[in-house]
């Protein structure tokens, strides 16, 4: 593993294709796990497999390394905390499914970043160039022209639900950064997030009765196949993180909406109209641009928050 890691320190052609293969796997869980909900999975229950396979996988790899699951004060109660959080937002974000297509819901999605950075500009942690002033509009008109908001097929219910999603990820970002304390290796208490987001959406399900599991072979298919795409996406965000820095991750991640547009078109056969993809390249645009400089000496969410990215890392990318 450390020669792996000194080649991507030492190859930018390389860290760039891990970090973007690693983005088109979560845009490949996010496309699969469509076959579930068509064969009768509810969010809960997707949310519940999903999060309890990677806490399974995450807890072998920690025990394979000889890694100690021991955590500081502060995280045994800042980790669960978060925990929730990621189960809810998660919740959210899957739920727009349900109303939208698999890349407008990724699409919607990924407005996190102009949150997280109307949020420390709000706060004075960073500051507006030009480029941030650009982005905002030009984000908002984007998003418009994607979800098509004068059609007859936009679903205000599953907007909603995706930005939603969106706020809560950003919360998750701004909690982590204030309160997690800074940390070699953030395993351990990514570990006790996501076993708090499985037993949460769990207890949800059975308070609530509302377990619903696929009713077909190919719907399990793709619910695992969901799952196993989070876990090796998450294991990779960490690894490539901790390796190459949580900017650099966070600026190549964002190329997971444009292969939610391509796989989700080869996969589900789902297409957006001609002014759908130009509003979905704005969005892309801004979010690329929407870069708030530093004010001297703060330590800002986006600087000091772990990636990812993802969801269980508390960090920079999606799911």
């Amino acid at each position: 593993m450390s020669g792996t890691a000194r080649g991507l320190g030492a190859r930018p052609w390389l860290a760039t294709g891990f970090v973007a293969v690693t983005a088109t796997t979560f845009a490949l869980g996010s496309t699969l796990v469509r076959f579930a909900y068509d064969a009768g999975a509810g969010t809960l229950s997707v949310i519940t497999v999903r999060t309890t396979t990677a806490a399974l996988g995450l807890g072998l790899l920690l025990l394979w390394r000889g890694i100690s699951f021991r955590l500081s004060a502060r995280e045994r109660w800042a980790a669960p905390l978060i925990g929730v959080l990621l189960a809810a937002y998660s919740c959210a974000t899957y739920e727009s499914l349900e109303y939208m297509p698999v890349a407008l819901t990724v699409l919607t999605f990924y407005t996190y970043p102009l949150f997280t950075g109307l949020f420390v500009w709000i706060t004075r942690q960073e500051r507006f160039g030009a480029a941030g002033l650009v982005a905002l509009p030009l984000a908002f008109l984007g998003l418009l022209l994607a979800l098509d908001v004068s059609g007859k097929d936009f679903s205000f219910i599953g907007a909603r639900w995706a930005l939603l999603g969106s706020v809560g990820f950003t919360t998750v970002l701004v909690l982590t950064t204030r309160l997690l304390p800074p940390t070699a290796d953030t395993r351990p208490r990514t570990f006790v997030m996501l076993v708090t987001a499985s037993a949460t959406c769990l207890l949800v399900s059975l308070a609530t009765r509302a377990v619903w599991l696929p009713m077909t072979a190919g719907g399990w298919s793709g619910l695992m196949g969901s799952s196993l795409c989070y876990t090796l996406g998450m294991t990779a965000i960490m690894f490539a993180t901790s390796e190459l820095g949580a900017a650099r991750v966070a600026l190549v991640m964002n190329v997971e909406p444009v292969a939610s547009l391509i796989l989700t078109f080869l996969i589900l056969g789902e297409h957006l109209r001609p002014f759908q993809l130009v509003g979905a390249a704005c969005v892309i645009v801004a979010i690329f641009l929407f870069r708030p400089r530093p004010r001297t000496g703060t330590a800002t969410v986006a600087g000091a928050a772990e990636p990812h990215y993802s969801e269980a890392t508390g960090g920079a990318s999606r799911r």
